[in-house]
């Protein structure tokens, strides 16, 4: 099948559907898989905890390197690390977690939890290496970020800390998730694979903010059964065979859902999520720690965002929380961070900003300079929102929305 013939049958299924043209032009590009990547592999928060908690707490731990065959004999050097594989593969067992090899270890777990932010990695010569770049690998250390999740307090603080290691992988976009799940009541696999995966990028010259993504799954959904016909034309044309080239220039159909599978699997851990594996959807939880929570539409809360601001909705804007689920200290506050007065209006680069950069994703802290407004993660880390370019707000609100946030923080 052509790439020409491809995109025929599949916007043949309902030629005046945009989300089936987003499709046939995503699939085109390279990048089409978009940017969250994890290795694919089953764990749980248990897992993540016990292969951190071995971990040396105050020095790197120096372990093999490459591929390790039946007959491989350890040096003097490796010990240490074949005990902490020991220590590990041991309390995984008792917990019913299976086991762990050393290649295992190093090429797929140690890639994730670096790649989450939870460990460093090193070269020969002691240098950190890019989890995004091949490098040869030979030392590994835990990070503050990952003696957080070891020293969590309660179950709000272990959503925290996982939500910003998630938030770190898949590009931001864990709020959003959880924005179009209390829109939608749920996610599939395939609409968190064609459309979700893809929040942020650009497309036709705009980038997709999470009201052009909703309106792609609202009219994929508006196919009905005929929604499998779609699935079935992507999984024809996305077959490697039908490629020539390298890995980027093949398209393949069984990866990039392993991909998105990986995606709900690391939502679950979260404490919020819910991943129901026989119908491939995932929800938002109904109840945490016996209490039950209940999220208001995101439809209705935009509403209201627009009415008490008085301003229009814009398609190159995005509702924005300034203080995210995850930092929730508490049910109340988690329902309290539920509220459009929580809430900015920024521009979809901001937005994007927001997502991607480390610091700016814990600007938390909303101040006001005359009409812009600045957020700040309260150790000196600052973007500033300029008022009709970057921000619309109704600017009388100012004392209303600092006094919440205030609220919210605890200032």
């Amino acid at each position: 099948m052509t790439y020409a013939d491809f995109t025929a049958k599949l916007i043949g299924i309902q030629p005046a559907l945009e989300c089936l043209k987003f499709l046939a032009w995503r699939v085109s590009k390279d990048d089409y898989r978009g940017t969250h990547k994890l290795q694919h592999y089953r764990w749980n928060k248990e897992y993540i905890k016990i292969v951190l908690k071995h971990l040396p707490k105050d020095k790197m731990l120096y372990h093999t390197n490459g591929d390790i065959y039946d007959n491989y004999i350890y040096k003097s050097d490796e010990i240490e690390f074949c005990e902490y594989l020991a220590k590990v593969n041991k309390e995984l067992n008792s917990t019913n977690n299976g086991n762990i090899t050393d290649m295992g270890m190093r090429k797929i777990i140690f890639v994730n939890l670096q790649r989450m932010g939870l460990i460093d990695r090193f070269n020969k010569k002691g240098e950190l290496c890019n989890p995004e770049k091949k490098a040869q690998y030979r030392y590994v250390k835990i990070t503050q970020s990952g003696l957080e999740i070891l020293n969590a307090k309660n179950i709000f603080e272990e959503i925290k800390y996982f939500g910003l290691a998630f938030d770190r992988v898949f590009g931001g976009v864990v709020q959003d998730i959880l924005d179009l799940i209390t829109e939608l009541e749920y996610l599939s696999e395939y609409e968190m694979m064609f459309f979700v995966s893809f929040l942020g990028k650009e497309y036709n010259g705009y980038i997709l903010t999470k009201d052009r993504i909703l309106d792609f799954i609202n009219e994929f959904r508006s196919l009905k059964a005929r929604s499998k016909v779609v699935v079935d034309v992507m999984k024809e044309y996305c077959e490697p065979k039908n490629f020539i080239g390298n890995k980027t220039a093949k398209r393949d159909f069984h990866n990039w859902k392993n991909e998105t599978q990986t995606i709900f699997d690391s939502l679950n851990l979260m404490s919020l999520f819910e991943y129901d594996e026989r119908n491939e959807t995932i929800t938002a939880k109904g109840k945490i720690n016996g209490t039950n929570i209940k999220f208001k539409r995101s439809s209705l809360i935009k509403a209201e965002y627009f009415k008490e601001h008085e301003i229009n909705k814009d398609l190159q804007f995005e509702l924005h929380h300034i203080v995210p689920f995850y930092f929730a200290r508490s049910i109340d506050e988690l329902k309290a961070i539920d509220d459009w007065q929580n809430l900015i209006y920024i521009d979809a680069n901001s937005h994007k900003i927001f997502s991607l950069d480390k610091k700016l994703k814990q600007a938390i802290r909303l101040n006001f300079k005359e009409d812009d407004a600045i957020l700040d993660n309260l150790i000196g880390d600052e973007i500033l929102l300029k008022y009709g370019i970057n921000i619309k707000y109704k600017t009388t609100l100012q004392e209303r929305l600092l006094n919440y946030n205030k609220s919210l923080l605890g200032l």
